[in-house]
């Protein structure tokens, strides 16, 4: 159950904003800012004077005592008449910044994953947390004009078969998914109210390979500079459907092969998920954030295993409180290479799922 105490505060310096009516908070694996939207209608007599809440403020967003986002409002939106006022706050975390902001021709050449994100980062104040630790070093890696800082850093990360995402302390981290165990389950006729798949192959092949291209040099030249390719099966697909890459960023045939085992897992993952509408924003260990394994128990699809929370979005409406959760496969955010459907394990499952299409 929601504890009733458990006010939405958005904090701007010292002043704390709190009693929105409605609120949108989205937390997503697949996404490097998080966002919220938080919304407030106030009767003019009621309210006394109006709150200000300033475009371009550092903010943080607050569930009780539990930090959720911190970085920026972008958006404020009033709207009022003679009797009452309409106030709509929208933020992204720290990394929004990179999502709007471009580089401008910048090389660099010897340094990590990690050092290129704390190279790009470290101008907006934004601290980056490694639990990916991939020392290989890019030989080259290069923003062309205009291209946004945020899709050059998710490039970087794709070569290193990682992903790049904002935590509540507006850090960036880099990781493959799974952060903490959660011993909740999601158990449809208990706290699942609705649920809602997606089972598509349209944008999956059995065949990825990628092509990149590595500048030559003294210890490195010929066919290794000039045409590294590699590439990985998921048999999961009906062959022949292949697919070809070309990176975008300087990479060996390693660099291939792992980007195409990502390739394969993102694909995977975002072709198949399920939406569970929960009423409550928390579990036993806090507020649900992505990267949750959770234990899932639903029969209509035969569901009985842990399943990896990849998307979150807390809402609270006229209707009450509800947190939207979209869980996957965890195999599918692992860092490993895509293999044969695993056999269903003994349990209270149906094994129905596999009908479905789930693997």
């Amino acid at each position: 159950m929601n504890n009733p105490i458990d006010p939405v505060v958005l904090q701007l310096g010292s002043q704390m904003h709190s009693g929105w009516q409605e609120v949108r908070i989205r937390l997503s694996l697949a996404q490097i800012a998080d966002t919220f939207e938080l919304v407030l209608t106030e009767r003019w007599g009621d309210s006394g004077e109006v709150r200000p809440v300033k475009p371009g403020e550092p903010c943080t967003v607050s569930i009780g005592d539990e930090l959720v986002v911190t970085g920026h409002v972008d958006d404020v939106l009033p709207e009022y008449d003679a009797e009452s006022h309409t106030i709509v706050a929208n933020g992204r975390s720290k990394a929004g910044d990179l999502v709007d902001c471009s580089g401008e021709d910048i090389r660099l050449a010897g340094l990590t994953l990690l050092q290129i994100a704390e190279k790009l980062a470290s101008p907006y104040g934004i601290e980056i947390v490694d639990l990916v630790k991939n020392e290989k070093k890019f030989r080259e890696f290069a923003i062309e004009d205009g291209q946004p800082i945020a899709e050059a850093l998710e490039r970087a990360a794709q070569i290193r078969g990682a992903r790049i995402v904002s935590d509540a302390q507006g850090r960036l981290v880099i990781t493959h998914a799974v952060q903490r165990e959660i011993a909740t389950p999601l158990v449809l006729g208990g706290n699942i109210a609705r649920g809602a798949g997606t089972f598509s192959d349209r944008d999956r092949f059995n065949e990825y390979v990628i092509v990149g291209q590595t500048p030559g040099g003294d210890d490195w030249s010929g066919d290794a500079a000039s045409g590294p390719k590699d590439r990985t099966n998921d048999p999961r697909v009906r062959a022949p459907r292949r697919t070809l890459i070309v990176c975008d960023t300087p990479a060996d045939a390693a660099d291939c092969k792992e980007r195409a085992e990502l390739e394969a897992r993102m694909r995977w993952a975002k072709g198949r998920g399920i939406t569970y509408t929960v009423r409550t924003w928390r579990n036993e260990q806090g507020v649900w954030r992505p990267g949750d394994l959770v234990p899932v128990v639903d029969p209509f699809l035969g569901i009985d295993e842990k399943l990896l929370i990849s998307d979150v979005q807390l809402v609270e409406s006229a209707s009450g409180r509800t947190a939207e959760l979209r869980v996957s496969p965890p195999d599918a955010f692992a860092a490993v290479p895509v293999a044969e459907p695993k056999p269903k394990s003994s349990g209270s499952g149906s094994g129905k799922a596999a009908g479905w299409g789930w693997e």
